[in-house]
């Protein structure tokens, strides 16, 4: 009795270690999926940052090229223009081309005078026109007036 209770004993350990290896085993399993599944993720994760950080890099590298282009431009336009400054002020012609260019403004304005009093007549022809047009639409209508007012009933008159 002591023998069979020993081998249901052995048994019943033996059944239970099984349970518990393959219990371990599938538990083993699943710790190792969650990491698997966790690097995955974290690749995934790590991959759209570092998709995301490229193209803002490009964004900055284009925008930075851009403000390099227009630093170049307005470098080179302040160079082109502090070049001519100290061309004219060698050759004399800085305060000489400041007492040249009186005559040339004074041609343009006169020019431009010429021109507006030309408007000027050709709208004052129009509204003297439209002045007198008025002023004998008032007349026609101040006849009707008074044709229509008078006392004789008479229509021929108007």
């Amino acid at each position: 009795m002591l023998q069979t209770q020993k081998v249901r004993l052995t048994d019943y350990l033996d059944k239970r270690s099984d349970y518990l290896t393959q219990f371990a085993e599938e538990a083993n399993a699943e710790i190792d999926q969650i990491g698997e599944n966790a690097l995955k993720e974290l690749d995934e994760a790590g991959a759209r940052i570092m998709d995301m950080i490229e193209s803002r890099m490009q964004a900055f590298e284009e925008s930075v090229e851009l403000n390099k282009v227009e630093i170049e431009e307005s470098e080179k336009k302040v160079a082109d223009f502090e070049g001519q400054i100290e061309k004219e002020q060698n050759e004399g012609l800085f305060f000489k081309n400041l007492g040249e260019n009186a005559p040339v403004v004074k041609a343009k304005a006169r020019e431009e005078m010429e021109r507006i009093e030309q408007v000027t007549k050709k709208s004052a022809g129009s509204v003297i026109r439209r002045n007198i047009y008025l002023g004998l639409i008032g007349l026609v209508v101040i006849g009707i007036a008074d044709a229509s007012t008078s006392s004789t009933s008479d229509w021929r008159k108007v």
